[in-house]
């Protein structure tokens, strides 16, 4: 069976979904699923009129497909499986169905929807799946928990950091991280916190920039423009500010050697990131702002706490104690070649 694969560059995670399919004796071919430049899908972007008008006169994401099409020597595929949006459309798929008429499309998102909406291209596949119960529900599509990945070697049992986390810029993120490390610097706490920077958003550009500093607006879009720029520019001067994206086999060493793992979900996000299902599957303790793991059958108070977004203070002595809990049976059928399966041999609804 032939799959085309369609998914975002992240952590290394990407040759581990190719591989794994591989190993499933799939014939596996991939093209890089990307959010490219003034997408309109997430709610929050500025102008999104202006950009849609943009996609629709341009067509930057057939422009993208034509070019990664001219790469391939073969287009016959009987599975296209995708995760996320980014470069799905109608050209998307008027081009594979004029080589693969009983062509089956599989889709995983494992961003909400209050993040990048997509619920438009819903209508192309013939299977979807969400990682987030509240997209699940109101757009009456899977719901199906996000994977964890099987570590290539397990370290010894001496761990080096009590604190863990890594993730995408935003300013949120930053607020929580620099109270996190004043309160773990004066209290001994090791950490290891890691924030990549976002992509140039819409206006990046020096001369804004300047503009908006000097004129000192009180607004929240334009401190997060500051903020968000000075990330990208190199200019925000924190240790834990990182260019680009770390190895995926140095990322999970630090991981596994980490006592307590810290998850910061985007707003309005239900879902459970990679790194709490890995926590969850190695036994690991986890402090979230995720509240809706409160409600969950495996919540158990010893091991997850819940982190206040405004007075991120959590329970010290809780951080540094040091204990392995069991396997909980929510992970069983989440690890990456059992998760693959159950979705890529689905059958549509």
């Amino acid at each position: 069976m032939r799959v085309l694969l369609l998914t975002p560059l992240f952590y290394g995670i990407d040759e581990r979904i190719k591989a794994a399919l591989k190993n499933l004796d799939y014939d596996v071919t991939w093209i890089e699923n990307r959010t490219l430049p003034l997408d309109y899908h997430s709610p929050d972007s500025k102008l999104r009129f202006l950009r849609k008008i943009y996609f629709k006169i341009f067509s930057p994401r057939e422009r993208y497909l034509r070019k990664e099409f001219r790469k391939l020597k073969d287009r016959h595929f009987d599975i296209l499986f995708a995760i996320n949006g980014g470069i799905v459309c109608e050209f998307l798929f008027k081009s594979l169905k004029q080589y693969n008429s009983d062509l089956y499309s599989i889709v995983y998102f494992w961003d909400s929807f209050s993040k990048f909406d997509w619920s438009r291209e819903l209508k192309y596949f013939n299977k979807a799946f969400s990682f987030d119960s509240g997209d699940s529900h109101r757009y009456k599509i899977e719901y199906k928990p996000n994977f964890y990945l099987k570590p290539e070697f397990l370290p010894g049992t001496e761990l080096k950091y009590d604190l863990f986390f890594i993730g995408k810029f935003n300013p949120s993120r930053l607020s929580i991280l620099d109270k996190l490390l004043e309160i773990s610097e004066i209290q001994s706490i090791t950490t290891y916190f890691r924030l990549y920077p976002a992509f140039k958003i819409f206006l990046h550009n020096a001369v804004v920039y300047r503009f908006i500093k000097i004129m000192n607006f009180k607004s929240h879009w334009f401190n997060d423009y500051i903020i968000n720029y000075e990330a990208v520019e190199g200019l925000l001067k924190k240790k834990f500010m990182i260019a680009e994206f770390l190895d995926y086999n140095e990322v999970q060493s630090d991981f596994l050697s980490s006592n307590v793992i810290l998850d910061l979900p985007y707003n309005g996000q239900k879902g459970y990131t990679h790194r709490i299902i890995e926590a969850l599957a190695y036994g690991k303790k986890i402090l979230t702002t995720n509240s809706n793991i409160l409600k969950e059958e495996f919540y158990d108070p010893d091991q997850i706490h819940l982190l206040k977004e405004n007075e991120p203070e959590s329970d010290l002595s809780w951080i540094r104690e040091q204990v392995r809990f069991p396997v909980r049976d929510y992970c069983r059928n989440l690890e990456l070649s059992i998760w693959l399966k159950s979705i890529v041999n689905a059958e549509p609804a």
